[in-house]
C-alpha cells in the first residue's frame, strides 16, 4: 500500500530535537512543520493529518495541549513523553491519543508509528458478507 505524503505538525519546545524528527518523516514524503506551542489546538489540528506533541511546549504542557482537543481531534495525537503516565494512568486514558512515545525517541520507531497511524486511516472498511 502506498501513502500519498502527508501534512504533520511537530510541536516540540527543542529545535533540534524537532528538526532530528523532522528530517526523518520528510524522508518518508511528508510535509513537515514545527511549533514550540501555543495557539489555538483546535486550529492546528484541522490544518494537519497528524501532529506530533512533546509533554514539553512553550507555555503549557502537552498535555494540557491534548486535553483542549476533540476526542476525534485526539485520534490524530502521538504524544511523546518522558515518563509513562503510571502515577495518572486513568486520567491519560481519558485524553486517548493515537499513541505514545517514551523518550528519548528513536527516529526511525516514531516514523514506524506514523506509517501506521496512516495505514490505519487509509484502511477501507472491510465488506459486508452476501448470504448466497
Amino acid at each position: 500500500m502506498t501513502i500519498p505524503p502527508k501534512k504533520i505538525l511537530v510541536l516540540h519546545e527543542d529545535k533540534e530535537e524537532r528538526g532530528r524528527l523532522g528530517i526523518m518523516l520528510a524522508r518518508f514524503g511528508h510535509e513537515i512543520r514545527f511549533s514550540k506551542g501555543g495557539g489555538n489546538p483546535q486550529n492546528l489540528l484541522t490544518d494537519y493529518d497528524l501532529v506530533i506533541v512533546n509533554d514539553c511546549l512553550e507555555g503549557e504542557t502537552g498535555f494540557d495541549f491534548i486535553r483542549q482537543l476533540s476526542a476525534e481531534q485526539r485520534q490524530k495525537v502521538i504524544f511523546i513523553t518522558s515518563t509513562f503516565w503510571a502515577g495518572s494512568v486513568l486520567e491519560f486514558q481519558e485524553v486517548n491519543v493515537y499513541e505514545q512515545i517514551l523518550k528519548p525517541v528513536d527516529p526511525l520507531k516514531l516514523a514506524v508509528i506514523v506509517c501506521d497511524f496512516f495505514v490505519c486511516m487509509e484502511r477501507e472498511p472491510a465488506l459486508e458478507a452476501k448470504e448466497v
